[in-house]
């Protein structure tokens, strides 16, 4: 399970690269507060599922191109 967690950690870090994003654009996005988005997205934390959901389909969607 920890590779999961690690290996998830790593995908969003790539993901807001390649997407040029940073947790101030994820809290405007998605409407939480950047304190909030730096709390949840902690690395000793499991990723929320609605990351998991934006990885996936980020993944899917780069692999298209």
């Amino acid at each position: 399970m920890e590779t999961n967690k690690n290996t998830a950690h790593h995908d969003l870090k790539t993901m807001l690269q390649d997407l040029g994003l940073s947790y101030k654009d994820l809290a405007e996005i998605t409407g939480n507060s950047y304190d909030s988005i730096k709390t949840v997205l902690q690395p000793n934390k499991e990723i929320p599922r609605w990351v998991h959901l934006a990885i996936y389909v980020w993944k899917v969607k780069t692999q298209e191109s």
